[in-house]
């Protein structure tokens, strides 16, 4: 796992629960340099696993509402990393319909990894959508994290359900979102 993840799941904790609960996290995990972790290198997914759940017992929050946490906050960081690439997309599916792109394009360019799988997108009408990725982890929580931080940024509401499928030996990941609403 990217040492992005890491970062800048660090800035978020920091920012929500203080130094104080960061350090005190870090010093019970063998994870990146004491707490130090290098965006563009990779670390192993059980580091990042840890951290999470370390944090999550800290703060007295559940795991998955954490990483959902996270992921959000992942969102908005991308805006703002990534601006012109969320720029001339009119609504989430035209968006979406691009994350492929977004994905292997620009991240791997700039954080370049070889186990970053495809997406497949499929725009099922006008207010549905579907999109699933291949996976060896479970970050269902991280995507679902990062729909509603989508939902924010284009100020559409959308109901989000994932299904896992086992397709010729391989974990798939299918997420169904549905348009309800334009936030005020």
């Amino acid at each position: 796992m990217k040492g992005i993840f890491f970062t800048e799941f660090l800035e978020m904790a920091e920012r929500e629960y203080g130094s104080h609960t960061i350090e005190k996290i870090i010093s019970f995990l063998d994870a990146g340099d004491y707490g130090v972790f290098n965006v563009n290198m990779d670390y192993p997914y059980t580091q990042f696993h840890n951290l999470v759940k370390r944090l999550a017992n800290e703060v007295r929050i559940s795991p998955s509402d954490l990483t959902k946490l996270f992921g959000e906050h992942l969102f908005s960081r991308f805006i703002i990393l990534y601006r012109p690439h969320f720029a001339g997309n009119s609504d989430i599916f035209e968006f979406l319909e691009q994350i492929d792109y977004f994905i292997h394009v620009k991240l791997q360019s700039d954080f370049p990894h070889q186990g970053i799988t495809g997406f497949k997108t499929e725009r099922i009408n006008q207010n549905t959508f579907m999109v699933s990725y291949q996976s060896t982890h479970d970050l269902i929580d991280l995507a679902i994290g990062l729909f509603m931080g989508c939902q924010k940024f284009f100020n559409e509401d959308l109901t989000v359900n994932a299904e896992i499928k086992t397709e010729f030996d391989k974990e798939w990941v299918y997420f169904t979102l549905n348009k309800s609403k334009i936030l005020v």
